[in-house]
């Protein structure tokens, strides 16, 4: 699956992404699959966390922090491979080592804590810690120990290889270009280009893992918003913009094109966690044609709060790209969105609530008060299915719906 960007982009696949905002266990980002790390490990006294949705890894005397993915990024190379994303540091016991030995890798790789033979590392990047507090250097062995830095505070790193072993260009997501010979790398520090054509290591290993060991100095490395892609050949779409704007009660999205080519269909799909996405609606494509071509969709039953809609395109003979996720946000109603499908209703066993809101809980009631046990399922999209045990005879009854603090009561027919 590919990414179609702006005009002028390459073609790009996402390999692996990851903003942990999920949840703040730190088990949850383990196991392997799609944007799940293999290991993510703090040897004591060292300890790994998930603080402010972002992975801390805390370093100690005598301790070794690491994670690696190691089941395989991708089967078949890609042209060029983009490594992102941000990093702060806070350090406490620097080290002075001119070979650090803290290295993010790529290559053939496995889990443990030994330090990769040469002949299974495609490429390096060192991280060097040679002052207490929050500044770090960028190390390469590069003809020589070559260092870059210090870097204050919270920086994104663009790490750009060239894995095709021929001359190249790129443009990325953020409009960085660069040309690459072969066997060479790129490393930008926001939108600095601190390490021009810097040689990779072992050019004949296929750069599907990665792997990263903190070994001296001690303190705490924070890292956020991982991202790696691969790009190669011409794109069959070229997206101008994809927007989601909250309106009263819906949010309206739009996307424009300037060249289709082949092109099928566009999928909307929406997500709570940007990880997750469900089907909204599917919208034909133009073809092929060099025209701008203008699209819009409507969620008439958004979610509530931050959601996420992710637009894909489908070409003519079935090949898909991501295109592009955006998020929105939207306040709380004040009252809570819940409609029960069919009232009066015939079946009384069995009914359907429709609702926006998340973690809804339901307590059910005769007229008189009577509290009725039922149980609770969750249909697809934004429906729970609730079956009473016992069966409704005739007549009227009182559903509580309660979510955080909001509370409201409705009546149910059954007839």
């Amino acid at each position: 699956m590919g990414l179609c960007v702006s005009s002028g982009y390459a073609q790009t696949t996402t390999y692996f992404e990851q903003n942990f905002s999920s949840s703040s266990n730190v088990a949850d980002y383990k196991g392997g699959g799609t944007n799940k790390f293999t290991e993510i490990l703090g040897n004591t006294p060292s300890t790994t966390g998930i603080n402010n949705e972002a992975l801390t890894l805390t370093k100690a005397s005598g301790g070794q922090v690491r994670f690696a993915k190691t089941d395989d990024l991708f089967s078949a190379n890609p042209t060029i491979l983009y490594v992102q994303f941000t990093v702060s540091v806070d350090i406490t016991e620097p080290s002075a080592a001119v070979n650090p030995y803290n290295y993010l890798y790529f290559g053939n790789l496995n889990d443990n804590g030994s330090l990769p033979a040469n002949a299974s590392v495609f490429a390096r990047l060192g991280f060097h810690f040679p002052t207490a507090g929050n500044s770090f250097n960028l190390h390469l062995q590069d003809g020589g120990s070559v260092t870059k830095g210090p870097y204050i505070g919270t920086k994104t790193i663009t790490w750009v290889l060239n894995v095709s072993g021929n001359a190249t260009t790129y443009t990325d997501e953020d409009g960085r270009t660069g040309t690459l010979a072969a066997n060479k790398m790129d490393v930008w520090v926001d939108n600095s280009l601190e390490f021009d054509e810097a040689n990779e290591l072992s050019t004949g290993v296929s750069p599907t893992d990665f792997k990263f060991l903190w070994n001296n100095s001690n303190g705490t490395l924070t890292l956020d918003n991982l991202k790696i892609l691969g790009s190669q050949g011409p794109m069959p779409v070229e997206l101008l913009y994809f927007k989601a704007v909250a309106l009263a009660g819906q949010v309206r999205l739009n996307w424009a094109t300037a060249s289709e080519k082949n092109a099928r269909s566009f999928v909307v799909e929406r997500s709570t966690n940007a990880e997750r996405f469900e089907l909204l609606e599917t919208y034909n494509a133009s073809g092929t044609t060099n025209q701008p071509k203008e699209y819009q969709a409507l969620d008439r039953h958004p979610l509530p709060g931050k959601s996420y809609y992710r637009l894909r395109q489908i070409d003519e003979d079935g090949t898909e790209y991501v295109c592009r996720t955006v998020s929105v946000e939207r306040p709380e109603s004040a009252e809570l969105d819940v409609q029960i499908l069919g009232n009066p209703l015939l079946n009384a066993q069995q009914f359907t609530v429709r609702t926006t809101a998340r973690d809804v809980s339901y307590e059910l009631y005769t007229h008189q008060g009577e509290p009725i046990p039922m149980r609770v399922t969750r249909a697809d999209g934004n429906q729970d299915d609730l079956q009473v045990q016992q069966g409704l005879r005739k007549g009227l009854y009182l559903l509580r719906a309660t979510q955080a603090k909001r509370v409201v009561t409705r009546r149910i027919v059954v007839e």
